[in-house]
């Protein structure tokens, strides 16, 4: 039986088998990602029972502990109200891309109602990872939303493929 696969997670999927040993967070000297982005692209690839995160028009990366660290945040759709996600910033690998300035990797479990009209109570994995490039003098945030049910075993995953240009 053939299954079809949506570009974004394959990618994903390839990203994150790597090849060799994992990235690791960078430690002393870290690549500067952070910035406003205005978001022009964010396609969704999944039907879920529930309400996924979303971003805002223009989404905001911080960086945080001498750069170690990224912040940003996410709309709650039960809520519409802003929640921080926390992760790892990552250094370009020897060999990357030269317009590659970093990467992102976030990746948390919440607890929150299943809609803005559905009180059902849901465990939720929500994983951001994106990176952040130079391509014609600009910033260009390239990244990838994903909110899937962490408990139903249903493997209902709903994914945000985002593009964004820095101002």
């Amino acid at each position: 039986m053939l299954r079809h696969f949506s570009i974004p997670v394959v990618f994903l999927a390839l990203a994150s088998s790597g090849c060799g040993t994992d990235p690791v967070p960078c430690d002393n000297t870290c690549p500067d990602i952070s910035g406003v982005y205005s978001i022009e692209n964010a396609a969704p690839v999944g039907q879920c029972s529930f309400s996924p995160y979303l971003l805002a028009p223009t989404v905001e990366i911080l960086q945080t502990d001498n750069g170690r660290r990224v912040m940003l945040e996410v709309i709650d759709p039960s809520t519409q109200l802003e929640v921080p996600l926390v992760g790892d910033v990552f250094a370009p690998a020897p060999g990357d891309d030269l317009e590659l300035l970093g990467s992102f990797r976030v990746d948390a479990r919440t607890v929150r109602a299943a809609g803005p009209s559905d009180e059902r109570t849901l465990t939720l994995d929500v994983s951001a990872s994106g990176s952040v490039s130079v391509r014609e003098g600009r910033r260009v945030l390239s990244a990838t939303l994903m909110t899937m049910d962490a408990v139903s075993g249903k493997g209902c995953t709903h994914t945000l493929s985002i593009t964004g240009l820095g101002d």
